[in-house]
């Protein structure tokens, strides 16, 4: 019977251990930094606010829509002819 870590609940567990290797890296760092500052470092560099949030979609979305007015369809960089070897070749030879 597998019995899996206590914190993430995916993993299997190490001998003799409540914890998998990347849990106890975990709960190590917690004990060597405090608990209080790794979960302030935690959510101060994985969670964003929502200002950030939205600065985020807005700036995909102008990146987005300027791809595809620079491109213009998206549908025609797929109607050009293929590249074949014997074309590479005569413009190698030229």
């Amino acid at each position: 019977m597998v019995y899996y870590c206590l914190w993430c609940e995916q993993k299997p567990k190490e001998w003799f251990s409540n914890w998998c290797a990347e849990c106890r890296e975990q709960k190590n760092l917690n004990n060597v930094y405090g608990f209080d500052r790794v979960l302030q470092i935690m959510k101060k560099c994985c969670i964003r606010s929502e200002l950030q949030l939205e600065k985020k979609i807005k700036n995909h979305k102008d990146s987005i829509d300027s791809d595809n007015n620079k491109n213009g369809d998206d549908q025609k960089d797929y109607i050009n002819k293929p590249v074949l070897r014997s074309d590479k070749k005569n413009i190698i030879d030229k």
